[in-house]
């Protein structure tokens, strides 16, 4: 496989593809050395992590031990800082004796007291801080025991274009993936039905108010979706969207619910406007009582129907459950 050939690969792959390990594993071919790796650091309140490392040929037991040896090592621990890399490493495949060029000749703590454990000190190194802006996405670089040329490194500078397009779109994925899981969770206290989909429409999540609308009736739901009143982009073709609360009466609903639940008749009234999408205030206004004894009516309902929160409540009323 060619440089070429390589960045084809990672530009035309699936979005979803997770291809760092497979480029790392051809790196040693195309640049003529013995072992190659990437790897992430994040500094978390002044804490700093591995998130990943993959290597080629690298001494058995090197990531494990490097995670570790992070957690004592000095903040400088290499020539660059994880959090914030200089702009002048950014993107550009950079040899050992560069490196000590833009260090002033500082040798790292990595290179003084871990490398030697795995024979790795007296090699030469030639290495590329993949960067999106600012943001650090990987270390990915390669070693063997002579040093490399400026021709190796320029080559290793024509395939960084397509390592950080493809790095940028995993991390976005990556990210968006945990924003649709944080999202899915603070969806859970809408009293409405709500969703977040893609095309089609496919449903990412549904809410508890959504998941008992699809139950009770997943033709009328989808129907919404198609048409929605309300929706929202939140992160590339992901949309939030919220359907209207249930036109019809829960009454007879509420009605069942007081005596399997053994509601009071102020509980039931409660209920009954909950499932209409009534806030506290609201409540408070409908009812005539402070909003702090709406909140103790409110609790007692949650206890007596076995629910931990009020869109679960309304969910199981409105599922018969």
């Amino acid at each position: 496989m060619r440089v070429r050939d390589l960045a084809e690969t990672l530009d035309n792959a699936p979005a979803g593809a997770r291809l760092l390990p497979q480029a790392v594993a051809q790196l040693p071919r195309l640049l003529h050395a013995e072992q190659a790796c990437a790897y992430l650091v994040r500094v978390e309140e002044g804490r700093r992590e591995l998130e990943f490392f993959h290597g080629e040929a690298m001494p058995a037991g090197l990531g494990p031990a490097f995670r570790k040896w992070l957690e004592k090592a000095p903040r400088n621990f290499d020539s660059y800082d994880p959090a914030d890399p200089d702009p002048r490493q950014r993107n550009v495949a950079l040899r050992s004796e560069d490196l000590l060029e833009l260090t002033s000749g500082r040798t790292p703590p990595v290179v003084r007291s871990f490398l030697p454990r795995f024979a790795l000190s007296e090699s030469d190194v030639l290495r590329v801080l993949i960067c999106e802006g600012s943001s650090l996405l990987a270390w990915v670089g390669v070693f063997r025991a002579r040093k490399f040329s400026r021709g190796e490194a320029r080559r290793f500078d024509a395939l960084v274009p397509a390592l950080q397009r493809r790095l940028a779109l995993e991390q976005k994925l990556a990210d968006g993936e945990r924003l649709a899981a944080e999202t899915g969770a603070a969806l859970e206290g809408v009293p409405a039905p709500a969703f977040l989909v893609r095309k089609g429409p496919t449903i990412v999540h549904a809410n508890a108010a959504g998941r008992a609308l699809l139950e009770e009736d997943r033709a009328a739901a989808l129907d919404g979706l198609r048409r929605p009143a309300h929706a929202a982009r939140l992160f590339g073709e992901t949309q939030l969207v919220i359907l209207e609360a249930r036109p019809r009466d829960p009454s007879a609903l509420v009605a069942t619910a007081a005596v399997r639940w053994f509601l009071t008749p102020r509980q039931a009234q409660v209920l009954r406007l909950l499932a209409r999408g009534h806030s506290n205030r609201a409540l408070s206004a409908a009812l005539g009582c402070a909003e702090s004894t709406v909140e103790l009516h409110v609790s007692a309902l949650l206890d007596k129907a076995d629910c931990e929160s009020r869109a679960q409540l309304v969910a199981r009323l409105w599922s018969g459950g």
